[in-house]
């Protein structure tokens, strides 16, 4: 099966760079919601009559960690009842990656074997190499049972041996059993470096990979992904054709680092046109083979993410659109990496922050949470939903659903939009990122339905952290959620009427 650009993607290709250079005058200018104090930005939108396109896989919004997550055995344990309840609603039918650099300073406790030497770091928080533990993998696979989540899990390749991986493979196995979806060998391979600083080339990745998922096989049936790359898109490519018994081709995606200048709001808002164009064309290479296509780990910027911008609001704008453009070109999944800020920073080994004096309950958590992680707070203190997750939420909606062809005529306004029909029901997701213009959208809905059920994804301002909605309500700190939002818009003659303030977003379902 290929996937072709929608008319609304197209559109969006064409307007986000203008609308990221027009929000960069003063990113922080508007207020969410807010009123722009003179005349909206006209648009019109018009749906296909029926889906034509892909349908949005249920597990597409799921949940990356480091491996070293898993040394607070109450973390990932069916004991944790608040973080079950924020992953079941986010997804019921999700996807929980283990991974990350971690991965690849991990050992199993069980191996009698000798391992090579493991690098020590300074600032490490705990020694390594980090021992993945039975302990550990019975309290997972009891969460995984409690969420009704699978997993991909992976074991170490660059500091490792065959051996040892082979045997922690088929220990993960053994405690998940069928939710294990795939085990991956080695993570973001085209960043390893050999001691003299040079870089591994892709065929030299590819024997130690093959090395390894032999000893696997040759242990344990398991199910086995890759090359999960960070960067280097071709080895995807080259990797699909090269390899004949893989469940999926993996991939990571950060919009950039959290160190550059670059990093801004206004960037992250801007979209990322050039990525989506390639997730559709390896979407394509996966589908040849009968391959799912999977970012297994992905958020808005590596580094741990940017404070004042991968927490604020702007995130759940970001993610929102990143997941459903992503489904649209094809990706069947995606992992937002996430977890506590003492393991974020050991994985990148780095220094870890405090909360400040007199902070807040959610100040509190913040303190102990990674930058860009939708769920912040951990077993003792307690969870919360950052904007992320509801952005998360939003995209979530979709599942089920067919892509509906959506040509979009934005007049240079940061629009973007979605359609899809699943049952009687059509689906539109709005996203207006522009930080100066508010909208008024004319869609024509190409739909019987004499309604839409509006629920919108807003915050008091595009920098807030803590005080998103979505359908006017809040997540609990146990996953609770239920609309509240009453809002309908009136549909005559099959065309409606929306306004979009600047800095939100809408979901629309209309019945038939």
């Amino acid at each position: 099966m290929t996937h072709e650009i929608s008319a609304s993607r197209r559109r969006f290709l064409q307007v986000g760079a203008t609308a990221a250079t027009m929000a960069l005058i003063n990113p922080f200018a508007a207020r969410a919601g807010g009123g722009s104090g003179g005349t909206p930005t006209r648009a019109m939108l018009k749906l296909g009559k029926s889906a034509t396109g892909r349908t949005v896989p249920s597990g597409l919004v799921g949940l990356s960690f480091e491996t070293l997550q898993m040394h607070d055995t109450s973390y990932f344990s069916a004991s944790n009842k608040a973080l079950i309840g924020m992953l079941r609603r986010l997804n019921p039918q999700g996807v929980l990656r283990i991974g990350g650099n971690s991965s690849d300073y991990s050992a199993w406790s069980g191996y009698t074997g000798a391992l090579p030497p493991f690098e020590q770091l300074p600032h490490a928080v705990f020694k390594r190499p980090y021992m993945v533990t039975p302990e550990q993998l019975t309290n997972l696979a009891g969460f995984l049972d409690a969420t009704g989540w699978w997993l991909v899990f992976g074991v170490n390749l660059r500091r490792g041996s065959p051996a040892m991986a082979a045997e922690l493979a088929e220990a993960v196995q053994r405690a998940v059993g069928d939710r294990l979806q795939a085990i991956q060998i080695g993570n973001e391979p085209s960043l390893y470096k050999h001691a003299d600083g040079s870089a591994f080339s892709y065929d030299e990745y590819l024997a130690l990979w093959r090395k390894t998922a032999e000893a696997i096989r040759q242990r344990a049936p398991v199910p086995i992904a890759g090359p999960d790359t960070s960067n280097e898109i071709d080895w995807v490519r080259k990797f699909a054709h090269d390899t004949n018994d893989i469940v999926a081709l993996t991939h990571h995606y950060y919009r950039g680092g959290a160190p550059q200048p670059t990093t801004t709001v206004a960037q992250m808002l801007g979209g990322d046109p050039d990525f989506i164009q390639q997730a559709e064309q390896v979407a394509k290479v996966a589908a040849a083979k009968k391959l799912p296509f999977l970012l297994t780990e992905a958020n808005s910027y590596w580094g741990g993410g940017k404070l004042g911008v991968s927490n604020t609001f702007a995130s759940a704008l970001w993610g929102g659109d990143f997941a459903l453009a992503c489904a649209q070109a094809g990706v069947d999944g995606i992992n937002i990496h996430s977890g506590t800020l003492s393991v974020l920073e050991a994985s990148l080994n780095k220094n870890v922050a405090t909360a400040p004096k007199g902070a807040t309950y959610e100040q509190r958590l913040d303190a102990i949470s990674g930058r860009y992680t939708p769920i912040a707070g951990d077993a003792e203190e307690g969870y919360y939903a950052r904007p992320l997750y509801y952005g998360l939420l939003l995209a979530r909606q979709f599942a089920g659903a067919g892509f509906v062809d959506a040509a979009l005529r934005a007049n240079g306004a940061n629009l973007t939009a979605y359609a899809a029909d699943r049952g009687g029901q059509r689906l539109l997701a709005v996203f207006n990122k522009d930080l100066q213009r508010d909208v008024d959208l004319q869609v024509d809905f190409g739909h019987a339905g004499s309604a839409a059920k509006v629920w919108r994804l807003q915050a008091p301002g595009i920098d807030d952290v803590h005080h998103t909605t979505l359908a006017g309500a809040a997540v609990g700190h146990a996953g609770e959620w239920s609309p509240v939002s009453d809002e309908t818009l009136r549909i005559d003659a099959g065309r409606g009427a929306l306004s979009l303030p600047r800095g939100s977003a809408a979901l629309l379902t209309v019945e038939a």
